[in-house]
């Protein structure tokens, strides 16, 4: 059942995976042995199943993290990640029959000040969505609103739907899309990633931070 409960206990699960798969994370690891890294710790966790076409991590490591596919398309690399390359890593758990959903961005290796400043505006990219959402506003409105402060930024959107999230759902062909062409209200998303995926203009590395978050009535709030 579709609930804030569900939702926060599944999405937590997501969290500790991140939180394990960064720990755990080493320079000569694979697309592979990470996805299977994350898939493993989120079934010894109580996940049973995976709603976005049976992937349960969605991991892009050093250039190939600038792909934008679908899950139905989606391999797993078996090259070997390098020292300093971004990794990214998009969860979609299900537990009682609710989603989780989930991606991070990092780095293995030394500090790297060019990584550090994206990853940081794409923090900031979030407190700016919650700054301006408003349920009553249509939600093509504010996708292009966060579009014009990427750009502004010096910065591009990477997704092959020009798509910042979606609605959580039971059934993955129900998905309502927050993108340019969703001209309905934001009231009618519940519960809604977002999850923009984007690179720095000339860099070879994409990089993607994403949360669910809900309206609770005065303000939009993370699960």
């Amino acid at each position: 059942m579709l609930n804030l409960e569900n939702i926060r206990e599944v999405q937590n699960i997501a969290k500790k995976t991140i939180e394990h798969v960064q720990l755990q994370t080493k320079e000569g690891m694979s697309e592979e042995d990470i996805k299977i890294l994350a898939e493993s710790f989120m079934l010894s966790n109580g996940i049973k199943k995976f709603w976005y076409y049976n992937v349960g991590a969605f991991v892009l490591a050093g250039n190939r993290s600038l792909l934008s596919i679908s899950g139905k398309d989606y391999v797993p690399s078996k090259v070997k990640v390098k020292n300093g390359e971004v990794i990214t890593i998009d969860l979609s758990p299900v537990l009682n029959n609710t989603w989780g959903d989930f991606a991070r961005t990092f780095y293995i290796g030394k500090s790297n000040n060019e990584i550090n400043e994206a990853l940081e505006f794409i923090k900031n990219l979030h407190l700016m969505f919650i700054d301006i959402y408003n349920h009553n506003l249509a939600i093509s409105m504010i996708h292009n609103e966060l579009c014009k402060k990427i750009q502004n930024n010096g910065f591009e959107l990477l997704d092959f739907r020009n798509n910042f999230g979606h609605s959580i759902e039971e059934d993955i062909t129900l998905r309502k899309w927050f993108d340019s062409n969703n001209n309905e209200k934001f009231s009618t998303l519940k519960f809604f990633t977002f999850e923009p995926h984007i690179k720095k203009k000339g860099s070879s590395y994409g990089i993607k931070h994403e949360n669910i978050y809900y309206y609770d009535g005065s303000k939009l709030t993370e699960v």
